[in-house]
C-alpha cells in the first residue's frame, strides 16, 4: 500500500474511533440525564397523587359492615387516575383492604420492609416485575395523631418512561452513526488532499534517492504552511544537491582534461626517445620537456589537493599580526623583476598610514602574488599595473589593476570557479591550471573577506579584496557558504 494511504487510513481510523468514544460517551451521558429526569418526574406525580389520597381517606375508617361501601367509594376516587396509574389501600397491620384498577398487580401483604419505613413515615419506592412489565411503586403511611391508619400504594406503569427512553437511544444510536459516516467522509477527503501530496513528494524522493535530481514538486493551493515549508526545504535540497553532482562531474572531467594533456606530452615524448637514434642534445631536450610536464602535473596535484582539504576545513590558518604594507612592497619587489621583462610599469600606491592585520600572512602572499602574476601576464608591454591599499572603515581594501586584454561580462561570474578559462589555449601554455583564482577566493572567504571583479574587455581589469582587520578565521569555503 502506498505511504499516503497508509498514513490516510491510519489517521481517519484514528479518528473515527476518538469521534466514536466522544459520541459514546456524550450519548451515554444524555441518555443517563434523561432517564433521571424521568424518574424523578414519575416519582414526584406519585408521590403527589398520595398526598391527595392520604387527605381523602385520613379522616375515614371502615367498620366490618361498611367496608364494601368504603371500597366503591375508594374505587370511585380512584376512577380520577390516569390509565396506567393503580392504587391499593392496606390496613396499618399491611393486609390488603381495597384495590382499582389491575387486581392481580395488588400484592395481598405488605413487607416488613415497607411496614418498617411507614414507622418513621418516610415514603418507600421501589421497582418490580409483574408478568413481564415493570411497575414504579409507591407505599406512603396515613398517619393521624402519630398513628397509622391505613398504608396506600400506588403503582404506575414504565411503559411509557421505557418507550420514550428507547426512542432516545434509537434517536443517538443513529444520530451517532450518520456523524460517523459524515465524518469517515469528510475525514478520509481532507485527508486525500492533505496526503496526496506528500506521496507525490515520497515518490519524488524516491527518484531523488535514485539519482534523477531534475524534477522539482509544486505544492497545491490549499496546502498548509509547514507542508509548503518541507516542499521548499526539499526543493533547495535537490537544487543543491544537482548543484553538487554537476560541479563533481565537471570536476571530474576538467581533472581528467587537465592530467590527459601532460600525461599524452610525456607518453609521447618517451616513445619518441625509445626509438633510438637520438643524440645526447635530443635527449636531455626530451627529458627536460617531461620534467616540465611533470612540474605541472604536480603543481595542479597540489592545488586540487588544498582545495580539497580547505573544503574539509583541514587547513587551519595561521594568524599572526602583520603589516599590509610590509607585505605588498615585499611582493612589489618580487613582482617587479616579471613587470620589467616586459616593459610594464608596476605602481605601488597607498601607504598614507600603517594597516595592521590578523590574518595568515603565508596565504595573503599566495592570493596577491597570484592577482599580480595574472595582471602582468596578460598585460601587453608598455603596460601599467597598480598596486593600492587603504583603511576602510574596519577593514582593508586593496585593489590590483591592469591595463590588459580584461575579461568580457559573461566570464566574470565564473573567474573563480575550478579549472574555468575564458581562452582554453593560453593559460595551459603559460602554465596555469585554472585553479589560481579558485585558490584565491578560498583564502580570502576563509578570512572572512571577499574579492570582487570589475572589468572591460581591452582597457584592462581590477580586482578589489576587503579583508577586515580582525575576526574569527572560516577555516573552508564550505562553512562560510552554511553560515
Amino acid at each position: 500500500m502506498p505511504v499516503g494511504r497508509q498514513l490516510r487510513t491510519r489517521l481517519t481510523l484514528w479518528s473515527l474511533m476518538l469521534l466514536i468514544l466522544l459520541l459514546g460517551g456524550g450519548g451515554f451521558f444524555c441518555y443517563y440525564i434523561h432517564q433521571q429526569e424521568l424518574a424523578d418526574s414519575l416519582d414526584s406525580q406519585l408521590l403527589s397523587a398520595s398526598r391527595n389520597f392520604s387527605c381523602s381517606y385520613r379522616e375515614v375508617a371502615p367498620s366490618e359492615s361498611g367496608q364494601t361501601s368504603f371500597c366503591q367509594a375508594f374505587n370511585r376516587h380512584s376512577i380520577r387516575l390516569e390509565g396506567n396509574v393503580a392504587v391499593a389501600l392496606y390496613s396499618s397491620q399491611g393486609s390488603l383492604l381495597c384495590h382499582s384498577k389491575h387486581p392481580d398487580r395488588a400484592q395481598p401483604e405488605l413487607s416488613a420492609d415497607i411496614l418498617n419505613s411507614s414507622l418513621l413515615d418516610e415514603p418507600f419506592f421501589e421497582t418490580t416485575d409483574i408478568q413481564g412489565d415493570r411497575w414504579r411503586q409507591l407505599t406512603t403511611p396515613v398517619i393521624k395523631n402519630g398513628q397509622v391508619l391505613y398504608h396506600l400504594r400506588l403503582i404506575h406503569s414504565l411503559a411509557t418512561v421505557e418507550n420514550r427512553l428507547a426512542k432516545l437511544a434509537l434517536l443517538l444510536c443513529s444520530a451517532g452513526l450518520v456523524a460517523v459516516i459524515a465524518f469517515a467522509i469528510v475525514q478520509w477527503v481532507l485527508l486525500g488532499l492533505l496526503t496526496s501530496p506528500l506521496a507525490k513528494l515520497a515518490r519524488l524522493m524516491d527518484r531523488t534517492g535514485e539519482g534523477n535530481l531534475s524534477a522539482t514538486f509544486e505544492l497545491p493551493f490549499f496546502a498548509g504552511q509547514e507542508l509548503q515549508q518541507l516542499v521548499i526545504s526539499h526543493n533547495n535540497l535537490t537544487e543543491r544537491l544537482s548543484g553538487s553532482l554537476h560541479k563533481a562531474r565537471q570536476f571530474s572531467a576538467d581533472v581528467t582534461h587537465e592530467l590527459r594533456t601532460p600525461l599524452t606530452i610525456l607518453r609521447g615524448e618517451t616513445e619518441l626517445a625509445l626509438r633510438g637514434n637520438k643524440d645526447r642534445e635530443q635527449l636531455l631536450e626530451i627529458l627536460g620537456s617531461n620534467l616540465e610536464e611533470i612540474g605541472r602535473m604536480g603543481c595542479l596535484i597540489e592545488d586540487l589537493l588544498l582545495l580539497s582539504k580547505s573544503e574539509q576545513g583541514e587547513i587551519p590558518l595561521k594568524m599572526e599580526a602583520l603589516d599590509l604594507g610590509t607585505l605588498l612592497q615585499e611582493l612589489h619587489e618580487r613582482a617587479k623583476i616579471l613587470a620589467e621583462s616586459k616593459h610594464i610599469k608596476l605602481e605601488l600606491k597607498g601607504g598614507e598610514e600603517p594597516i595592521s592585520l590578523f590574518a595568515d600572512g603565508a596565504r595573503l602572499r599566495q592570493v596577491f602574488l597570484n592577482l599580480l602574476t595574472n595582471a602582468i601576464k596578460y598585460t601587453p608591454e608598455g603596460g601599467r599595473v597598480i598596486v593600492d591599499w587603504s583603511l576602510q572603515g574596519e577593514a582593508a581594501r586593496i585593489i590590483i589593476e591592469d591595463t590588459g586584454i580584461g575579461i568580457d561580462s559573461e566570464h566574470q561570474q565564473h573567474i573563480f570557479d575550478r579549472f574555468y578559462r575564458i581562452d582554453k589555449t593560453r593559460n595551459r601554455n603559460d602554465g596555469g591550471s585554472g585553479l589560481g583564482l579558485a585558490i584565491a577566493k578560498w583564502i580570502v572567504d576563509a578570512h572572512a573577506g571577499s574579492i570582487r571583479v570589475c572589468s572591460v574587455p581591452g582597457q584592462g581589469s581590477k580586482f578589489a579584496i576587503i579583508l577586515p582587520l580582525t575576526h574569527q578565521p572560516s577555516h573552508s569555503v564550505n562553512e562560510r557558504e552554511k553560515n
